[in-house]
């Protein structure tokens, strides 16, 4: 446990035909999942998962067309998927989630399911060299059984049945295997202090090495059932949890370490990407940004400053609450459009599916001192094929740094529509848009024939470019001067794409005083910008419009930007 990161791991999503005793919808939802039918946040990106089996849901297609599918935890790909995801970007293992409310009737299909999934995830961490231990959530006992429940399951089934602790992969600390007990001291959580108290020396004498997951005011009944300081004192390590939390964790962990170090107890702070759960209890979308993995990056950071060499993630896999690590939807291409859901990209840049598991195994590098400590995110957002897109939907995509902001001396001989005031380039809904309901609309006017241009930075990006490098993106001229307007890059070298010899893929010059496309129809202009750019960074992404000889309006919607490797 000490110098090591873990994730929790839920492994509890079941469909139809997936094998299982339960052989049911659980988790994405209680039956079919479809448009206000779901109890997940957060979308997986299943593009990552193995392609069978997965399972059809009654949602529309994704935005890029694909049918909304789901996948199912029984599944022994998918759990080995996961377990090689915690390998290839570096996690130690996976703390297994096991619910009272799942083990309370040992015969029943959740307990025969959860039975299952855990032997599988047993078997994954094996075959990939991940550590792994019990976590038990008491969620779903009561005072009246829970003591029983516990006992019976870790002699009946951990250590009798399934001989869990058997395995060389079973996380042990100081040569003892490792149980979590979640749940104590909770004031909505089963368990009095008698009982915990003595639940916990039970495990114990068990030669089990015991961490105790409880309230973040542990030290202060803040939030808790008081009279437990008692029970917390019989632990081997403290977890307090940390999820819903959303101010600076520095006070409280380094608190937390003091009063540990005089008790001589080991510590297992919890961190996470962030949390949401509109889709399932109502609250507010993106309830705790993750801010672009600032959120769990300062925490690590926090970690790491306190001296403590161990963590916890919540969560690996649930996309439930959106703490999810696992590969989520980046962006609206990759979600069902007819129902909300969250994306890596909700907090306004575009971040790739696999961002938060690379940033947890720095995250990790980090706290365990492999790595150095370092206060900002040190990985990139996305790492290719796909470094940037957006169809610039609210809540889901890459929402522009700047609205109607020309770069500087980027502007002349050009005002508003009609002539009068500045012209603009912002996000427009519920009119033209050739993905989702928004759009960038481009408008203003030339008031001389002399050469007229209004360039507008839009995106602040980070893009390497490479020789592979293209550039795609939708485009509606609504009118004759609208085709002169057009996407344009600005590279950390001060150069720029429309002054280079790129063009688009049909032979015309990328500057936005070529004209493109045909007024009133939407095309798609593509160019392979790393023929001209190849070596160079790409720091903002603008929109440009430029011509000479002609004065009037210009209009010009942009949709489905996109640059890529692929």
């Amino acid at each position: 446990m000490k110098n090591r990161v873990y994730a929790g791991y839920q492994g509890w999503f079941n469909a139809p035909g997936d094998g299982s005793a339960l052989n049911a919808w659980r988790h994405w939802a209680g039956s079919l999942p479809a448009p206000g039918n779901q109890t997940f946040e957060l979308y997986p990106d299943m593009s990552q998962y193995p392609t069978s089996p997965t399972f059809r849901t009654g949602y529309a297609p994704l935005g890029n067309g694909k049918p909304a599918t789901l996948f199912s935890s029984y599944s022994t790909a998918v759990v080995d998927q996961h377990f090689k995801w915690m390998k290839q970007y570096g996690i130690d293992g996976a703390a297994l989630q096991r619910f009272g409310s799942d083990i309370v009737n040992p015969t029943a299909a959740r307990a025969l399911d959860r039975n299952a999934i855990t032997v599988k995830a047993k078997t994954a961490a094996e075959t990939h060299g991940r550590g792994f231990y019990i976590e038990y959530d008491v969620s779903g006992l009561t005072d009246a059984n829970v003591e029983q429940v516990l006992k019976a399951d870790w002699t009946n089934v951990i250590t009798g049945s399934l001989h869990l602790t058997d395995s060389p992969a079973y996380a042990k600390e100081n040569g003892k295997p490792v149980v979590e007990i979640w749940g104590f001291g909770f004031t909505n959580r089963p368990g009095t202090a008698e009982q915990a108290a003595r639940i916990v020396q039970w495990f114990k004498s068990q030669g089990v090495y015991v961490v105790g997951g409880v309230p973040r005011g542990w030290r202060t009944d803040a939030n808790a059932k008081p009279g437990f300081a008692p029970v917390y004192r019989t632990f081997d390590m403290i977890s307090p949890w940390m999820v819903g939390s959303s101010g600076d964790t520095a006070a409280q962990i380094a608190d937390d370490v003091a009063a540990l170090k005089a008790t001589g107890q080991d510590y297992l702070p919890v961190i996470y990407p962030g949390f949401a759960w509109s889709n399932w209890k109502d609250g507010p979308r993106n309830e705790i940004p993750r801010r672009n993995g600032d959120w769990l990056w300062q925490q690590a950071v926090n970690v790491r400053r306190a001296g403590v060499t161990q963590a916890f993630i919540a969560m690996f896999d649930e996309y439930d609450e959106a703490t999810a690590i696992a590969p989520a939807a980046e962006d609206s291409s990759m979600i069902p459009t007819d129902q909300y859901f969250q994306t890596t990209g909700t907090d306004g840049k575009y971040v790739s599916s696999d961002f938060y598991l690379r940033l947890s195994g720095k995250a990790t590098r980090m706290i365990t001192g492999q790595d150095p400590l370092v206060s900002q995110v040190p990985i990139p957002l996305a790492t290719g094929p796909v470094f940037f897109r957006t169809s610039v939907e609210k809540d889901t995509d890459a929402q522009p740094t700047w609205t109607s902001t020309p770069v500087p001396g980027g502007t002349a001989n050009v005002a508003g529509p009609g002539g009068t005031g500045s012209p603009t380039l912002a996000v427009v809904t519920g009119q033209d848009n050739q993905v989702g309901q928004s759009a960038l609309a481009a408008r203003g006017s030339t008031v001389t024939t002399a050469h007229s241009y209004a360039y507008f930075q839009v995106f602040d990006v980070n893009v390497p470019v490479t020789g592979a490098t293209t550039l795609s993106y939708a485009f509606l001229p609504k009118d004759t001067a609208g085709r002169y307007v057009a996407v344009d890059f600005l590279m950390t070298d001060g150069s720029t794409l429309r002054d280079s010899s790129a063009t688009t893929t049909t032979g015309v010059d990328m500057h936005p005083a070529a004209p493109k496309g045909q007024v009133g129809t939407w095309t798609r202009i593509q160019s392979n910008v790393g023929t001209a750019l190849n070596g160079k960074v790409i720091d903002k992404i603008l929109v440009g419009y430029d011509r000479r000889g002609a004065t009037g309006d210009f209009n010009a919607f942009i949709d489905d930007i996109t640059v890529s490797t692929s």
